[in-house]
């Protein structure tokens, strides 16, 4: 069984700088060496062939060793065809604008969060002045630059250039990694595709010759822009919108919680899978080996220290250095101060350990045989690599003999509190920890990724309680893990999903859908209204009236 089905992608980084803190004569180089990386054994060699297609061809050869049901996603011929395509296409256009822009819309056809690739400075810093806010399929223009009229804030864009905004956000969403459409909406959004002039050519808003851009807006008006290069030109107005006094992330903490005495109800704000635990084994799936006891003794020793470093912020809480005796002592709070109610919110959850998110469900049921994700590996020489530890598992299993290039089960039907029930793991939690009694909500939406998606479905499938929000960043059913590489000519970054999930509950679909919908408004944000919170207050309501 896995021990991290899912991870924030800046924890390998993490890691790897850590440890380079305290050597800092070689701190570079070990940034830059002392995380894995994963190269073909046969290096691309074909003739004529520039830095970009050699590493597009180096791309499309790592996924069709190691992503999982890759044909099922993308079919065979057309990954030829598209291949063809853009090795000519990089022949004709040898530059990093193109290679980012076409090994994104290649990778797009995967619709896969853990699948992707970054190219620091591909598309330098040009930029139409303007930010969107996109609702319910709906775009508004969320600021624009000092220049223009701020009373066009918070009107709604009908088109961009003469396009119509739904064929402008089809053509967009094309080049994002997302699983589902609010996830690419937001992919859009928080990259902020739709300002930056080769996205905007790529998806033809932009025509040849063009340099102006024309928002359409409600009510017939239009809004003309320019790019600019340089930031201080393209500032954008000071706006600022009110945080809700309950729900204001605290980004620095991995989990913090609050209980309102006078309404019964608790808050527990989760914002990483991620504790002093956690940190220690995650060492082992990313960092080199010869680096592993450096790692860890830097960051032991960071865990005797009062105020540790500042990278740890967020993935470590000095004051509840383990997340099971943090749950201890809030459960135990929550219990003693008669609270009827829990809301949990994972909107600002990247990801993380799923083990963690296993530990606070064990901490709200006494139920047994409850339902975990059927966990595959996709067997590859990546995954190897990667997950020796998982993969020496399945060698004793088969007899030493794996099977290569299949799924192949982890999990062994061990029900969903295997790894927090085993004495002998570093999350056991004791049998007789206090449990929660009353009526759980979960808060989620499209930053509620990897780990804490999965959590999410969890919860639902085995109905811990209503699930208030949108879809979350990754479908509960499909190819999963971060396993980052980096390519060899262009240094570009990537990742490549090495495994499988299908969700306990399959007859709910492949996508993760709330119980409750709810996103926030233009008007919400301006008036510092929290919808989600107000949904899950309405339920709370209801059920105490009956």
């Amino acid at each position: 069984m896995m021990r991290r089905w899912a991870t924030h992608p800046d924890l390998p980084t993490v890691l790897a700088v850590c440890c380079a803190l305290s050597l800092a004569s070689c701190g570079l180089f070990l940034q830059e060496a002392g995380l894995k990386n994963y190269r073909l054994d046969e290096r691309v060699q074909e003739k004529g062939l520039n830095d970009h297609q050699a590493d597009f061809v180096h791309l499309a050869r790592l996924l069709e060793i190691g992503f999982p049901q890759l044909d099922s996603v993308f079919p065979k011929h057309e990954r030829e065809r598209e291949q063809r395509d853009i090795l000519a296409a990089l022949a004709r256009e040898d530059d990093p604008v193109s290679f980012l822009l076409r090994t994104r819309r290649y990778l797009s056809h995967l619709h896969n969060q853990h699948t992707s690739i970054n190219l620091k400075n591909g598309f330098g810093r040009t930029r139409y002045p303007f930010a969107v806010f996109i609702s319910r399929d709906q775009w508004f223009l969320l600021n624009i630059t000092r220049q223009q009229d701020s009373l066009h804030i918070g009107k709604r864009i009908v088109s961009m250039n003469g396009m119509p905004i739904d064929i402008v956000d089809e053509r967009l969403r094309a080049y994002t990694f997302a699983e589902n459409k609010i996830n690419q909406q937001y992919e859009v959004r928080s990259m902020a595709l739709y300002n930056q002039p080769p996205y905007l050519r790529a998806a033809g808003v932009l025509r040849e010759g063009d340099e102006q851009l024309v928002l359409g807006l409600e009510g017939g008006e239009e809004l003309r822009l320019s790019p600019v290069a340089n930031a201080g030109e393209a500032a954008l107005r000071t706006i600022t919108f009110p945080d809700h006094p309950l729900t204001k992330v605290q980004a620095d903490k991995p989990y913090l919680y609050k209980v309102d005495t006078a309404l019964r109800m608790g808050y527990l704000q989760f914002n990483h899978c991620h504790d002093s635990i956690d940190v220690i084994e995650g060492m082992q799936s990313y960092v080199k080996p010869w680096l592993q006891p450096m790692a860890r003794a830097y960051l032991q020793g960071q865990f005797r220290k009062e105020k540790p470093s500042p990278r740890l912020n967020g993935y470590y809480l000095p004051e509840h250095p383990t997340f099971k005796r943090f749950l201890w002592e809030m459960v135990d709070s929550l219990n003693a101060n008669g609270v009827e109610d829990l809301v949990i919110d994972l909107r600002s959850n990247p990801g993380g350990n799923l083990i963690l998110g296993k530990q606070l469900l064990y901490f709200l049921t006494d139920r047994e045989g409850l339902e975990g994700f059927k966990e595959y590996a996709f067997t590859s020489d990546i995954f190897k690599r990667y997950f020796t530890e998982e993969y020496e598992a399945l060698e004793k299993d088969h007899g030493g003999s794996v099977p290569q290039g299949q799924l192949v089960r982890m999990d062994r039907g061990a029900g969903l509190f295997a790894e927090v029930t085993d004495p002998a793991s570093p999350y056991h939690v004791p049998p007789h920890r206090p449990v929660f009694k009353g009526r759980v909500y979960l808060l989620a939406n499209y930053r509620t990724g990897s780990a804490a998606a999965m959590l999410t479905t969890l919860f639902q499938d085995n109905g811990f309680g209503k699930v208030i929000g949108t879809s979350v960043g990754n479908n509960p059913t499909g190819a999963t893990i971060w396993t980052p590489m980096e390519l060899p000519r262009t240094k570009a970054r990537i990742s490549i999903a090495t495994a499988y999930l299908v969700r306990p509950k399959e007859d709910r679909g492949k996508e993760q859908v709330p119980d409750i919908w709810a996103e926030y408004t233009v008007d919400d944000l301006v008036r510092g209204v929290d919808p989600f919170l107000e949904a899950a207050k309405e339920e709370i309501r209801a059920a105490r009236q009956h």
